[in-house]
């Protein structure tokens, strides 16, 4: 009995001695063993909350979702300077982008400044600044931490639905009048004003969801909508996702937006050479019959929407979109390599342009241009080219797939620049950027297959 108590004792004494040897884990540690894409999901899902939400007290605009982002850029940078950490290095075309484009807007605002820029106009650099900085560390973090298809599908998953509440959000606005977000009110948060918006178009009210503008929303979902469409394939709850994809076409319906219908016309284009040209005609067929339903339900809302599609040439606010053409000339013409300085342009004074492309040529000269039109096209091009050597050797259908998706999506965001000035909107900002990093990721996944 005694020599029994002895051992007891003697086990005790050495589980205290192993608990009191346990060493903590360093930096490295545990930033390779913590998965990236936790902290991306979180990041999507507060950028579906109403960004006009924000942290009290703190002063500014600071969201949730930017925090966020700020330990993503951190996370990235500690990450890489104790070097690996779970972190991928070998070369990928689209961080070279996202960084030597960094680079080349740091110069082109620097020579502005050199030159010499209205003091009232500098107000908004230190914040534009900011701002490009914070997506430029979750593009790296996706772009390098993602760390496989499971990965990818949660923060794919974490997008669609924060889309689809918001679009889900603009339907029940649109059809009963009553407004979600006003029922968002989380404990030290503030609510700033959006501003004057004009929702009105052919007699009908048009719908936000949880963005900051119909044209957001409509953005937002067609550019999800090939997202979700990867999920209904390879993510567990297929209906889930199914009915993700109504919901989003239906918030692009209610947001009256041409925006997003150019999208849905892109994306019913890039069905094409995935589904073959039977199965896209079905699809096309069984979409000609829900559309033709639901404009017998409601047959005012569709007679707008054709009204906004056929009355384009008479709009006043696509003729306001050309006239800007003179402006941006002016402006270029005074400085072509410099630009104003980015997050300089102010509206008003200066007019507004709703076009992303003019509007980055204005403040960043023709390098900011080409500077953006890369950040866009070189995911794109990746993706595709994925899509297409994938295909070739037939490995990963899913890997080959979720290519298609990114590379559609990021297709559609750089329609919708020229449609609206893009970056002034967090949420289709935020998404861009994570989607331009998503594109990353699958660059390498897609070399490491190909070259095994």
């Amino acid at each position: 009995m005694i020599a029994g108590a002895t051992e007891r004792l003697v086990a005790i004494h050495d589980v205290a001695k192993a608990k009191t040897s346990v060493r903590r884990r360093t930096a490295r540690e545990f930033f390779a063993t913590v998965p990236a894409h936790y902290v991306l999901v979180v990041f999507a899902a507060l950028l579906a909350l109403p960004q006009n939400v924000v942290i009290a007290g703190v002063g500014g605009s600071l969201t949730p979702a930017r925090l966020v982002a700020a330990i993503c850029l951190i996370w990235w940078v500690v990450a890489r300077a104790a070097g690996g950490m779970g972190m991928r290095i070998e070369v990928n075309p689209v961080r070279a982008t996202v960084l030597a484009g960094s680079l080349v807007l740091l110069a082109a605002h620097a020579l502005a400044l050199g030159l010499g820029t209205p003091a009232e106009l500098l107000g908004g650099a230190g914040r534009g600044w900011m701002l490009y900085a914070l997506c430029v560390g979750v593009a790296l973090l996706a772009c390098d931490g993602l760390a496989g298809l499971g990965a990818l599908r949660a923060v794919l998953g974490a997008v669609v639905l924060g889309v689809t509440a918001s679009a889900f959000a603009a339907v029940v606005h649109f059809a009963v009048k009553t407004d979600l977000r006003a029922l968002i009110s989380l404990p030290g948060m503030e609510v700033q004003g959006l501003g004057k918006i004009d929702l009105a178009r052919g007699g009908l009210e048009r719908a936000l969801g949880f963005a900051n503008h119909p044209i957001e929303l409509a953005a937002l979902s067609s550019s999800a909508i090939p997202l979700a469409l990867y999920l209904t394939r390879f993510a567990r709850k297929r209906l889930l996702w199914w009915g993700c994809v109504l919901v989003l076409v239906a918030g692009i319906v209610v947001s009256i937006s041409r925006t997003g219908l150019l999208g849905l016309a892109m994306i019913g284009l890039f069905l094409l050479p995935r589904l073959g040209i039977l199965r896209w005609a079905l699809g096309a067929v069984v979409a000609g019959v829900f559309a033709t339903l639901a404009m017998t339900a409601e047959p005012k809302l569709f007679a707008v929407i054709s009204q906004t599609v056929v009355g384009s040439s008479n709009d006043y606010s696509v003729w306001s979109r050309l006239a800007d053409y003179d402006y941006v000339i002016s402006r270029l013409e005074q400085r072509p390599w410099s630009g104003q300085g980015l997050g300089t342009y102010t509206a008003p004074p200066q007019p507004f342009l709703d076009n992303q492309y003019l509007l980055t040529l204005v403040e960043s000269g023709i390098p900011g241009l080409l500077v953006l039109v890369a950040l866009l096209l070189v995911p794109v091009f990746s993706a595709r080219a994925a899509w297409i050597r994938l295909g070739r050797l037939g490995n990963s259908s899913e890997l080959r797939d979720a290519a298609w998706a990114v590379g559609s999506a990021l297709a559609v965001a750089a329609m919708c620049f020229a449609t609206f000035d893009a970056l002034a909107f967090p949420q289709f900002q935020g998404m861009t950027f994570l989607l331009i990093g998503v594109g990353g990721a699958i660059a390498s996944w897609e070399r490491a297959e190909t070259s095994s």
